[in-house]
């Protein structure tokens, strides 16, 4: 009889300690908010995470890149749009000044159109962005890969921009107004261009901020415990530390008594 009594008591204390454990581990889990450490407890969840989190980490260097890429494309339509500004203003004053024969207000054109022009050609040798010439058509200025496999880049380049040796080399008193008009035809197609590369830029990093913010959700149901299920859990595994505590007692009690008849 005390060997039974001493078996439910091994018994017993088996239960409590593997209870604990798992006490143990579902408040680890909780403080952690993790659902696994480590491929043991879940390969398959160790997996598809390991693999959601490269794929998110791509999508953030795309991230930075897009924005880096977007740096070139908003310089180029404030650059294109203060250059396109600056020959509508020239072509104004090669107007006014070919309806004067009045040799002061003559004087007083060509020295605007002169000034005026001096900053047209500054605009297009100095537009640069990190060392690379912005103001240049039929060569790629900036690319990115907006996949993290590849095979899909975008590049930045222009079919027309205006170039500065043709802008110097205009005078007031020789220029047509089809000779600036055609200057402003080519900025006007390199500021359309340029809008456009800007605004898919802007479209591709929400795109992007969309593909990490689906991916991450995915991952946090993968890897983040579910706190109210692990709560449930542990005030199930806490209730039965206490009836493994009070059963462990009562076989004790009853060990003490099967003893006493044998004193």
């Amino acid at each position: 009889m005390i060997g039974g009594v001493n078996y439910t008591s091994s018994q017993l204390a088996s239960i409590y300690n593997t209870g604990n454990q798992q006490l143990a581990s579902t408040l680890t889990k909780i403080a952690s908010g993790r659902k696994f450490q480590s491929a043991a407890e879940d390969l398959l969840g160790f997996i598809r995470s390991n693999k959601l989190s490269n794929e998110i980490s791509g999508y953030q260097k795309i991230k930075e890149n897009l924005t880096e890429f977007k740096t070139f494309t908003s310089a180029a339509v404030q650059a294109g749009g203060a250059i396109y500004e600056d020959l509508t203003k020239l072509k104004n004053l090669a107007e006014q000044y070919s309806a004067t024969t009045d040799t002061d207000v003559q004087d007083q054109l060509k020295a605007e159109f002169n000034s005026l022009k001096t900053q047209i050609v500054k605009a297009l040798t100095n537009s640069k962005v990190d060392g690379k010439d912005i103001m240049q058509a039929s060569t790629a200025i900036a690319s990115v890969v907006l996949n993290p496999q590849g095979g899909n880049t975008l590049a930045m380049n222009f079919s027309a921009v205006s170039a500065s040796g043709d802008i110097d080399s205009m005078d007031i008193e020789t220029v047509t107004v089809e000779d600036v008009d055609a200057e402003i035809e080519k900025m006007l197609t390199y500021l359309s261009e340029a809008k456009a590369f800007d605004s898919i830029a802007s479209q591709q990093l929400k795109l992007n901020d969309t593909i990490i913010s689906s991916k991450e959700a995915v991952k946090s149901l993968i890897t983040e415990v579910d706190e109210a299920a692990e709560t449930s859990k542990m005030i199930d595994q806490s209730v039965r530390q206490q009836a493994a505590v009070s059963m462990i007692a009562q076989a004790n009690l009853s060990r003490q008594s099967v003893l006493k008849l044998y004193m």
